[in-house]
């Protein structure tokens, strides 16, 4: 299923009116069941574009904290947007999704009760400390690059992207989502399905930067978090406990360091 479509609307502007054909984002729901030898559980609903589910339901159970390895999964089934999930027993599922909050297994952005900065300490991590230093252009191409790597949003206006980077700038996985948690968790899981270490790795994306989008990156051991969005109070607060170094509004020659701002060289400024 192609993951755009064509509408006809009317389109407004100062004394005209025409009607013409638009193209617009597809979406899609998919479900998640998970299940071991003991029975399954429902662990989420997401809503995203009919692209391949794989690396999207690796990368949400990963961050999650669900698995902490590609083999932790047993098989993968999807049909109809339905995805059943096999988990090896030593994973715990049951007492893992009794923590969260029931209205959080709806959504991408799962975590505890505690919010973001609470499940990051009860994952029993330890702050980021990586040597990586880059310069502010590394984070501008990279940003710039992804903007011009995202087709569906080049279209419609209407998918969010996420990419990993190396330290020169050069991107080397990149996603489309409708939404910025789906982006990300498609990146981190393709990674996964590479067989990739991200700690070298910067991590894009075009949304907000919040709690639950700093959590994927923390748990993925990602030093560097950049956005054209805004950061908010919960998305900081976790950079800073968690060794991560958050930039936002990175936009033409401009960024905004939110956190760890020791890991970007302004030529010994």
């Amino acid at each position: 299923m192609a993951s755009i479509r064509t509408v006809t609307i009317q389109r407004w502007k100062p004394k005209t009116r025409e009607t013409l054909d638009d193209i617009v984002v597809r979406e899609v729901g998919l479900r998640m069941i998970l299940s071991d030898s003991i029975g399954e559980e429902n662990f989420a609903f997401v809503r995203t574009i009919p692209a391949p589910p794989s690396p999207l339901i690796y990368g949400l159970l990963y961050t999650s904290r669900i698995i902490n390895a590609l083999e932790d999964v047993v098989h993968l089934r999807v049909s109809n947007q339905l995805a059943k999930v096999r988990i090896t027993d030593e994973c715990g599922i049951h007492e893992k999704l009794d923590s969260l909050r029931p209205t959080a297994r709806l959504v991408t952005g799962v975590c505890g009760p505690e919010g973001a900065l609470g499940t990051w300490r009860a994952c029993d991590l330890p702050p980021i400390d990586s040597p990586l230093i880059i310069q502010p252009d590394t984070l501008l191409k990279a940003i710039k690059a992804l903007n011009k790597s995202m087709p569906i949003y080049q279209q419609t206006g209407g998918t969010h992207g996420a990419a990993l980077a190396d330290i020169m700038g050069g991107l080397h996985i990149v996603a489309e989502d409708v939404g910025r948690h789906n982006a990300i968790d498609r990146v981190i899981g393709k990674a996964l399905q590479k067989g990739k270490d991200c700690s070298t790795s910067l991590l894009l994306c075009t949304g907000r930067l919040t709690g639950d989008l700093v959590l994927k990156a923390a748990v993925a051991r990602i030093p560097y978090l950049a956005s054209i969005g805004a950061a908010v109070d919960t998305g900081v607060e976790l950079a800073e406990a968690a060794g991560i170094t958050l930039i936002g509004f990175v936009r033409g020659t401009r960024m905004n360091i939110y956190a760890h701002p020791e890991r970007i060289s302004f030529n010994g400024a």
